[in-house]
């Protein structure tokens, strides 16, 4: 019989077990490593260690996915029944803050061990290709199974303490790194002093945040998989790393339980609030005032994007870094050209925007699904290409203070893409500007085909669209990218590959369509 503890835990397990998404994962892994293997072949020729290279590839790209699922796959574990106003209800079964822990949480923890541990046979033919041994293959899985521990227990303390799925995935993103990147980098900062002879090198904060640095260091994943692949390995597989990953990851779950009652205690109110609705009299301009005449284009500037305040704040929040690199002080070298800035901000804008088109895709129709009004919308006297198209001009919007920044770049380095940049590219021959073009045109057709894939997982999962989209792309297009040149050639490459895209977005988006009017069918 079940233990009362372990009852939700039992219980999420076996209907995680159950899912056809569950065997999907697993065959589609598969796959992808025995894609990787046959790019291995094509490039390498089965030369000198093949097997390394194999294996290195499959394990950085676990370890990109182990990040991407704790951004969206276990960052929602608790934040997901605070949007669905089914947090109240869980807590009235008399279940312990431990139980729920266990259920929404270490259930999941289960299965993506499992699902790394799957791979593990089809891995091993590494050691018959050559190139690596069986301590470094089992070092390394013991590395990525501690650093998922570690990194699903971060994401339920994140889901613990924010009310929302994106304000934990950005939770654990920070806290990522602020302690793998930024404690080394604040240990870098704190010695320059002590180079100048302004301090002692040692002086007690200095020799601490050395000893946290160190700490970081040896606890990343990234560094001790680098040392796992390097010639004449001969570590154990239970390292520091997976000892100092098991205590943190210990440590959060501790940490989450500790706090729950804190942060979980109440049901707070699920309804949206509109952003600019202040009573203050500096604010009124900022309301939300009447309905326009395309109210579906409203809500979501308002309810989704943050309406006016969030675009002057983006305005203000965008524009601080351009302050600073226009007004960096002579005696720290002072201020690049004119022109390099341009640049550096067009990049950054231009990265803003890629970035808030992938949280739009992932999350336009999640308000309605949460408040199951697919149906009303379904009512509605237009067609849902019309719905989706009314959305879509809701959020253009916000996206108004980083295109005006790319704007703002351009300027600045407008006289530079004029006397350079663009003779350069079209003077050049014939064979590099077609080249260029075909390059463009691939990186245009996989932005939209990327937004269509996101917008369609966001209608069959409920969690972690966005990083399932980021990790299916990258290693889909890292495939063909590596097969296309391998067979047809650097410069003839693309040409199918945006045959392929195009193709492969509008199947999306006829789909998309699909699955939107069978979910309002359902409600």
């Amino acid at each position: 019989m079940t233990s009362p503890l372990l009852a939700l835990f039992a219980r999420s397990l076996r209907e995680d077990t159950r899912l056809k998404l569950t065997y999907f994962a697993r065959c589609g892994l598969i796959v992808v490593i025995l894609l990787f293997m046959f790019t291995i072949e094509s490039e390498m020729g089965w030369g000198n260690g093949p097997g390394l290279r194999f294996f290195a590839t499959v394990m950085w790209v676990d370890l990109v996915f182990i990040v991407l699922a704790g951004c969206g796959y276990f960052a929602s574990a608790i934040t997901e029944e605070k949007e669905e106003a089914t947090l109240g209800l869980l807590r009235m079964t008399n279940l312990n803050p431990l139980s729920i822990l266990l259920g929404k949480s270490t259930s999941r923890l289960c299965g993506a061990l499992l699902l790394l541990a799957a791979q593990l046979p089809f891995t091993m033919l590494a050691v018959t290709l050559g190139g690596i041994s069986l301590g470094q293959i089992l070092a390394a899985y013991c590395t990525l199974g501690a650093f998922l521990i570690f990194l699903a227990n971060l994401a339920l303390l994140g889901s613990v303490v924010c009310k929302r799925s994106p304000g934990a995935a950005v939770f654990t993103v920070v806290a990522l790194v602020l302690f793998f990147a930024g404690v080394p980098l604040l240990n870098l900062i704190a010695h320059l002093p002590a180079r100048l002879g302004i301090i002692d090198e040692d002086a007690a904060w200095v020799v601490v945040l050395d000893r946290v640095a160190a700490f970081a260091r040896l606890a990343s994943p990234a560094q001790r998989l680098g040392d796992i692949f390097a010639t004449g390995f001969s570590d154990r597989a239970f390292g520091w790393q997976v000892g100092s990953n098991l205590v943190l990851g210990a440590g959060c779950f501790l940490l989450a339980w500790l706090i729950f009652d804190r942060f979980c205690g109440e049901q707070q109110e699920s309804a949206p609030r509109r952003a600019g609705g202040g009573r203050r009299r500096f604010l009124r301009g900022l309301r939300a005032g009447r309905v326009w005449s395309r109210a579906l284009a409203w809500k979501d500037f308002y309810y989704l994007t943050g309406g006016k305040v969030w675009v002057l704040g983006k305005l203000a929040i965008y524009g601080l870094p351009v302050l600073a690199l226009f007004c960096w002080p002579e005696r720290w070298g002072g201020r690049a050209e004119t022109h390099v800035i341009g640049f550096i901000v067009m990049w950054c804008a231009w990265m803003l925007v890629c970035v808030e088109l992938a949280f739009v895709a992932a999350s336009i129709f999640k308000s309605e699904r949460q408040a199951h009004t697919l149906s009303t919308l379904a009512v509605l006297p237009m067609s849902m290409r019309r719905i989706a198209l009314h959305k879509i001009i809701g959020v253009l919007p916000a996206l108004l203070p980083a295109a005006a920044y790319f704007v703002f770049g351009a300027v600045c380095a407008a006289e530079k893409i004029l006397s350079e940049v663009l003779p350069e590219v079209f003077t050049s021959n014939a064979k590099h500007t077609g080249t260029a073009l075909m390059v463009l045109s691939y990186v245009f057709v996989q932005g939209i085909f990327f937004l269509y894939l996101t917008a369609n997982l966001s209608l069959r999962i409920k969690r972690g669209a966005l990083p399932l989209a980021i990790g299916l792309n990258w290693v889909v297009q890292a495939f063909l990218m590596f097969a296309a040149a391998a067979m047809i050639g650097d410069e003839a490459a693309f040409a199918p590959l945006i045959v392929l895209t195009i193709f492969a977005a509008v199947i999306l988006h006829k789909n998309t369509f699909s699955r939107l009017e069978a979910l309002a069918a359902e409600e």
